[in-house]
């Protein structure tokens, strides 16, 4: 009976692992296609948006000195805006795409000290409360440290908003399994529901007034360049943890 209970649990425990294992290489594939037709559609509006900067230029200096005033704000504004799409397809491009990274071997928990300190002022000023479990064995990874504390901050700041002031307890947790260095970031704020919960990666999708919904697109972006895994579970009205695994090194 006992042989059978045992069985039934290490197959439980296959079965759970083989999950994750197949939600990482699809949320893998779902990147790496989001960064193909993000190429595409830069592609696509970039080439009509150059003719329309060469025209917008070429009419600015035909009717030079003798523009009305109204011609000219209007022009002004289509160089604006058109600035401004160029600069947001630019923003998509680098949130979606994997950059040459500069190596160092650094302590886990001394990366989430140092990212922490990003944000010391906000976390006094919403008097938010943070609880640290950190492996008292080193847990070394070796990361682009830039690259990696902004993937870090974004998760971080993104717990910050979501928590009430003064009622916010940011737990960081650190510890090591199976050759793998895993940071885990968990709030204590409303949760995200199911349907949010698959789109939180997405670019563009935020749940924020002000939000430009590229944080944790390019959080994710970082992991995957890193050949780690960044994962998330959350319930409405019980916070929400990410996990981060990067290869010990």
């Amino acid at each position: 009976m006992k042989t059978s209970i045992k069985k039934l649990k290490k197959r439980i425990a296959d079965l759970d692992k083989a999950n994750k294992e197949l939600m990482q290489m699809r949320s893998a594939e779902k990147f790496e296609a989001t960064g193909r037709i993000a190429r595409t559609i830069a592609h696509e509006i970039r080439n009509p948006l150059t003719n329309i900067n060469l025209a917008v230029e070429q009419l600015q200096s035909e009717l030079d000195g003798n523009t009305v005033g109204s011609s000219e704000q209007l022009l002004g504004m289509i160089h604006r805006n058109s600035d401004r799409i160029n600069l947001l397809i630019t923003d998509l491009l680098n949130s979606t795409k994997f950059s040459d990274l500069r190596y160092q071997e650094v302590p886990a928990n001394m990366l989430l000290d140092q990212t922490l300190e990003l944000v010391k002022d906000r976390m006094l000023l919403n008097r938010i409360q943070v609880v640290r479990h950190y492996s008292e064995a080193e847990c070394r990874i070796s990361v682009d440290l830039q690259r990696m504390k902004i993937a870090l901050l974004n998760v971080i700041v993104n717990a910050l908003e979501a928590m009430e002031q003064g009622d916010g307890v940011l737990e960081l947790r650190t510890y090591a399994a199976g050759g793998k260095c895993f940071l885990v970031i968990r709030d204590n704020g409303p949760g995200i529901d199911e349907n949010a919960l698959s789109k939180v990666f997405e670019p563009y999708y935020t749940s924020k007034v002000a939000g430009a919904g590229l944080g944790l697109t390019t959080t994710q972006n970082i992991i995957l360049n890193h050949h780690g895994v960044i994962s998330l579970e959350s319930k409405k009205g019980e916070g929400a943890r990410f996990t981060i695994e990067l290869e010990s090194s």
